[in-house]
C-alpha cells in the first residue's frame, strides 16, 4: 500500500501530538504537594554558640506555614537597654536543608541589623546557623533534637 503525502504527514502530526502529550503529562508535577516544612516544624532543644561568646540552652521553636515554608522568631538588640524586639523570619524547607534568605531589620531603638540562617536536618538533629550583621556581628549555632 503505498501512502500519499498528505496522509503521511497527518500520521506525523498525529504521532508528534501524542508524543508531545506524552512528555507534558509526565512531566507534569505539583511541586507544593510535597510537604518539605514539616519535619523542620516543632520545638528543637538546642544547644546555642554565639561567635560573641554568649553561650546556652533552650528551644528553639519553628513553625510550619505551608508545606514549602517555616517561620521562627528571632530578637535583636540589646536587652538590658530595652532595645530588644523580636523578628519573624521566613524559610524555605526543601529535603533536609531549610534557608532563611537575608532581611533587614531595626531592633527597639531603631539600630539596623541584617538577619540570615540556613539549617541542615541530619537524622533526628537540626543545625541552624544565624548570621547578624549591622549594629552587633556575630554568628550563633543552634544544634538540637525534638
Amino acid at each position: 500500500m503505498k501512502l500519499s503525502l498528505p496522509t503521511v504527514f497527518r500520521v506525523g502530526m498525529l504521532a508528534t501530538t501524542i508524543g508531545i502529550f506524552s512528555i507534558v503529562v509526565t512531566s507534569c508535577t505539583k511541586d507544593e504537594d510535597t510537604d518539605e516544612a514539616s519535619k523542620f516544624s516543632g520545638t528543637w532543644n538546642a544547644n546555642i554558640s554565639c561567635t560573641t561568646g554568649e553561650t546556652g540552652t533552650g528551644p528553639m521553636v519553628l513553625t510550619k506555614k505551608d508545606n514549602k515554608t517555616v517561620t521562627m522568631s528571632y530578637s535583636v538588640g540589646d536587652a538590658s537597654a530595652g532595645c530588644a524586639k523580636a523578628q519573624i523570619l521566613t524559610g524555605n524547607a526543601s529535603g533536609n536543608a531549610v534557608n532563611f534568605p537575608s532581611v533587614t531589620v531595626a531592633d527597639g531603638c531603631g539600630l539596623s541589623y541584617g538577619l540570615s540562617a540556613v539549617g541542615e536536618l541530619n537524622g533526628s538533629t537540626l543545625t541552624l546557623t544565624l548570621s547578624v550583621n549591622g549594629a552587633i556581628n556575630s554568628t550563633c549555632t543552634f544544634t538540637g533534637t525534638k
